[in-house]
């Protein structure tokens, strides 16, 4: 909804104002996605469930090289090693050691999401989170949302000069740009039209990005 405030003076040092917000904003198509995977595993014994875990670990980037995947493109997100305990009775029982060893995945064509988390769960993947699709230029993007919120602007101005019978166009004052809006997770859609087939079937959304400014423009 436009917002806008109209101030009117007759003295010609203050001119006659009005501010408005700008709003603009572009769709864009991911072209790059991250993914957080790899596995968990539990043993009473610390050595063993390092053991386990780094097998199934080397087994999973291993899997994800063969398929295209840069070893540069995967890296370790998080290591570590953590006590299992149950409680009963009110009682601490220690039951063994949980080693979880997690990659984030860097995947440069979007398509081969489901792929990629297919190939790193069929080598012993037990963990897969935090898939996010981005665009490789945001920057670019938010320029033409930016310039679009200037021309939303201008057009606000003009419409409320107009409306109080102002024939003059409104001359650019001031523009103060809002802080940069983050662009927001994209939407995983599940395609059916996919589904058939026995691949993950991950599709990412659309992007939108947003610029929003506030400007005041003058009328003489």
């Amino acid at each position: 909804m436009a917002q806008g405030i109209y101030s009117g003076f007759r003295g010609a040092e203050i001119g006659r104002r009005i501010t408005v917000n700008g709003e603009g904003s572009v769709m864009a198509s991911p072209n790059k996605a991250t993914a957080t995977l790899g596995v968990r595993t539990e043993n009473p014994n610390l050595q063993e469930a390092q053991a386990d875990n780094a097998k199934i670990a080397q087994d999973i980037v291993t899997a994800l090289v063969s398929i295209g995947i840069p070893k540069d493109d995967i890296k370790t997100a998080d290591y570590r090693i953590d006590p299992i305990y149950t409680y009963e009775d009110g009682k601490q029982l220690f039951q063994g050691y949980r080693v979880t060893h997690l990659y984030t995945i860097t995947i440069r064509n979007p398509e081969q999401v489901g792929v990629v988390i297919d190939t790193a769960v069929k080598n012993g993947a037990n963990e897969v989170m935090n898939i996010q699709f981005t665009v490789a230029d945001p920057q670019a993007y938010y320029n033409q949302a930016l310039s679009l919120a200037v021309i939303d602007s201008y057009k606000k101005a003009q419409t409320i000069a107009r409306t109080f019978g102002i024939a003059t166009q409104p001359q650019i004052l001031s523009i103060t740009e809002e802080s940069q809006k983050a662009i927001p997770g994209p939407y995983l859609v599940a395609s059916f039209e996919k589904s058939s087939g026995s691949g993950t079937p991950i599709e990412p959304g659309k992007l939108e990005i947003k610029a929003t400014l506030k400007a005041t423009y003058t009328i003489v």
